[in-house]
C-alpha cells in the first residue's frame, strides 16, 4: 500500500508531462510472445479484475441477444470472459496480428464458445465495410494506445462514426492514460502485476508511454463521435473510459448476466478498481 501511495502522490504532485512515445511495434507476431500475453488474460491472470469491470459495464450497453464488435481484441481473452457472463450475445473480435487471431480462435473453440465468438484479422482504422449490418456495441479494451498517431485514432473514430450512422450502436472505449512522471512507467507493472512475466511488464511500460492523455481522447472523441461520457480514474489517473449509449434504445440485457466464479483476490481487486470510476458505477454497474 505504501508503494501505491507513493506512486499516487508523485503523479498528483508532478509537474512533468511525459511526451507520448509510440510502441516499438504495434503487432504481436512471435508465437512465444503471443502465448505469453494470452496467459495473462487467463482465468487466474492479472487482468481478470479489469476484464470483469469492463464486462459488467458493457453488459448494460448491450441489449438482449445483441452483437458486439471489439477492436484490437488480441487473442480474445476479454471476449471469452464477456461471452461467459452474457451467454445470449454474439461477439466479433478484430486484430491486426494473425498469430493472435489464430491462437484466440483455437482457444475460443476449445472453450466451447466458437459458435458465438469469432476473431478476424482486421485494422481498427478501416473496418466499417467488414462488419454486419446490425451491431449493438463497438468496444475497444486496452488497444487504442497501439495506434501510432493521432491521425490513426481519428481514422478509427471516423470508422466508428460511420457504423453508428447506420446502426445507432453504443460505444465503449477503455485504455490506459499516460502518466505524468517517468518513474511511474517503471513502478506501475512491478506494483500492480508483480507476478507477470518480464515480457508483459516491459509491454506495460511501453503501453503506458504510448497511451493517449485523457484530454486528447476527450477532444477527439467529442469532435468526431458527438458528445460522449468521459471518466478518468480518480486517485490513480492511469485509466480512462469514454462511452456513448445507443441512440434511441433503452432496453439492456442485464437480466441475462451470469456472475462468474472469481477468486477471492480477483473479487477484491475488482471491487477496488470499480471504486476508481464512480460515474461508471452509478450509471452502468448497478444491476437493475
Amino acid at each position: 500500500m505504501l508503494e501505491i501511495l507513493r506512486l499516487v502522490l508523485r503523479e498528483k504532485l508532478s509537474r512533468q508531462n511525459i511526451p507520448r512515445k509510440p510502441e516499438p511495434s504495434s503487432l504481436m507476431q512471435e508465437e512465444h510472445n503471443v502465448e505469453g500475453f494470452h496467459a495473462e488474460g487467463s482465468d487466474n491472470g492479472a487482468l481478470i479484475p479489469l476484464y470483469h469491470f469492463n464486462a459488467r459495464a458493457m453488459s448494460h450497453l448491450m441489449p438482449p441477444g445483441g452483437t458486439l464488435l471489439d477492436l484490437g481484441s488480441g487473442s480474445g481473452q476479454f471476449l471469452r470472459h464477456l461471452a461467459r457472463c452474457r451467454p445470449d450475445i454474439q461477439i466479433i473480435g478484430m486484430d491486426l496480428s494473425e498469430p493472435m487471431v489464430r491462437l484466440g480462435n483455437r482457444s475460443l473453440n476449445g472453450a466451447g464458445l466458437g459458435n458465438r465468438v469469432v476473431l478476424r484479422s482486421g485494422d481498427m482504422t478501416q473496418f466499417s465495410s467488414m462488419v454486419p449490418s446490425s451491431i449493438d456495441v463497438i468496444s475497444s479494451i486496452f488497444s487504442l494506445h497501439h495506434l501510432p498517431t493521432i491521425d490513426d485514432f481519428e481514422k478509427c473514430c471516423k470508422e466508428i462514426r460511420h457504423v453508428r450512422s447506420t446502426t445507432s450502436c453504443a460505444v465503449w472505449l477503455f485504455d490506459h492514460a499516460r502518466p505524468r512522471h517517468r518513474r511511474t512507467l517503471e513502478e506501475f507493472p512491478e506494483i500492480f502485476t508483480p507476478a507477470s512475466s518480464l515480457l508483459f511488464k516491459q509491454d506495460s511500460r511501453n503501453s503506458l508511454e504510448a497511451s493517449w492523455s485523457f484530454d486528447e481522447l476527450c477532444r477527439t472523441g467529442d469532435r468526431l463521435l458527438g458528445r460522449m461520457n468521459h471518466e478518468l480514474a480518480r486517485v490513480l489517473p492511469l485509466y480512462q473510459i469514454h462511452w456513448v449509449h445507443a441512440a434511441g434504445r433503452t432496453k439492456h440485457g442485464d437480466d441475462h448476466w451470469l456472475e462468474p466464479e472469481l477468486s477471492k483476490a480477483a473479487k477484491r481487486d475488482h471491487a477496488r478498481f470499480s471504486r476508481l470510476f464512480p460515474k461508471v458505477g452509478s450509471e452502468l454497474l448497478t444491476r437493475r
